[in-house]
């Protein structure tokens, strides 16, 4: 809104809003020791779709997930633009920014796969899970927190489906369709432009071909459909005119085509 209409009054206001919220999340979920955020996946949030059924609420809480990393850190550079224009000092959300970006890079990241882990998870000695989670990816190559040398890499080596980016991969065998055995169009969309800023052409084409697709196919944006055959009908939950399912496909031309 700030950027929009250069109101310094609503900069001002939701500054400290965003201030506390910030010193809340430092409180209570940030690691002074690993230099990340504790909590679950960002829109993963229906457990069993994507954690495995012994991880109890403790569990979870205590797990280091992609893509709520990739959130916290954009939240950050937000706060710390904002305190630039109004004159404070940010210096310290400068710091764990930096640490967070720096701990995410060396923790997350799979080498031999050439994309970052889910999430660190486990009780007495944490492991990196070695699925992909596409949102997560995209977010770490739309925001920068990685080189662009893993940008391409990520691109490139994610696992993808035939009828679009699954929202993690590979899937949870004996769980029904929702996060799980889904392709969502809003993270396809993300996907897509990740895929533009590194100039990888034939991702774009990919993504794009999939957002057409399903939304010419049943006239309409749904909010999930199944990785085995592209169809909306099977999955456990779903809808008509999903916004967020419309917002991707938008953007799609927005962001990409345009």
């Amino acid at each position: 809104l700030y950027k929009s209409t250069g109101d310094m009054d609503w900069l001002r206001k939701v500054y400290f809003i965003i201030k506390n919220s910030t010193e809340d999340d430092l409180n209570v979920v940030w690691d002074y020791q690993k230099y990340l955020f504790k909590g679950e996946s960002s829109f993963l949030d229906w457990r069993e779709q994507s954690y495995p059924k012994w991880m109890e609420p403790i569990d979870i809480y205590n797990s280091y997930n992609l893509g709520t990393q990739a959130v916290h850190y954009q939240s950050l550079q937000v706060l710390i633009k904002m305190g630039k224009i109004l004159g404070k000092d940010v210096q310290k959300y400068q710091d764990i920014s930096e640490a967070l970006k720096n701990s995410l890079n060396e923790k997350l990241w799979l080498p031999e796969k050439k994309y970052f882990g889910q999430y660190l998870y486990g009780r007495k000695n944490q492991l990196l899970s070695d699925k992909s989670e596409t949102l997560g990816e995209a977010l770490m190559v739309l925001w920068g927190i990685t080189n662009e040398e893993r940008q391409k890499e990520i691109i490139s080596n994610t696992p993808v489906t035939k009828f679009g980016t699954p929202c993690f991969y590979p899937q949870i065998p004996n769980i029904p369709a929702y996060h799980n055995q889904a392709i969502w169009p809003f993270v396809q969309a993300y996907w897509n432009w990740a895929s533009s800023r590194t100039n990888n052409v034939e991702s774009i084409q990919w993504g794009i071909a999939n957002m057409l697709r399903s939304s010419a196919l049943f006239l309409t944006n749904k909010e999930n459909l199944l990785i085995e055959n592209g169809d909306f009908n099977g999955t456990e939950i779903n809808s008509d005119r999903q916004l967020w399912s419309v917002a991707g496909s938008l953007s799609t031309f927005y962001r990409i085509l345009m």
